[in-house]
């Protein structure tokens, strides 16, 4: 019982990193819609999400981030530790015809895409608040 409740409470987590890195990423994209030559990102959120939780059927969820990497020589740089699932998951956005300048942001299809994806983290973060509070109100019935 406790497990699948740890495993339900990490995919949530891993989810709501991942919402919250679509949204630097489209903010991003936003930012830079006067940019010349800038090229619109996007990451597959379902395949990122199915990455940063795959592991969970075996028991163990993976993270979004790893551990550093190891610097064996003295020409080596360290790593930060960000793990390549969401930085490998980066696609350059498809169907947008790029303006003169060549940027290839759609102000349009961003703030959509940047409201949809906020809605969705909002929904997550409430689904996730329910069930601590139906956990909170079952433990302290048991205390009256």
């Amino acid at each position: 019982m406790l497990d699948k409740l740890a495993d339900t409470m990490q995919f949530s987590a891993e989810a709501l990193k991942l919402r919250a890195r679509r949204q630097e990423i489209l903010t991003s994209n936003i930012t830079n819609v006067d940019t010349p030559n800038y090229k619109a990102v996007d990451m597959k959120f379902n395949e990122a999400l199915r990455a940063a939780t795959g592991d969970m059927a075996s028991g163990q969820a993976s993270s979004l981030s790893s551990p550093a990497l190891a610097v064996t020589h003295k020409g080596h740089m360290a790593g930060n530790g960000q793990s390549m699932s969401t930085q490998a998951m980066l696609q350059f956005r498809r169907g947008n015809n790029p303006a003169v300048d060549g940027n290839t942001v759609d102000i349009e299809r961003e703030r959509a895409a940047f409201a949809e994806n906020t809605v969705k983290y909002e929904a997550a973060l409430r689904s996730i608040n329910g069930r601590i509070s139906t956990l909170k109100q079952a433990m302290g019935s048991g205390n009256q």
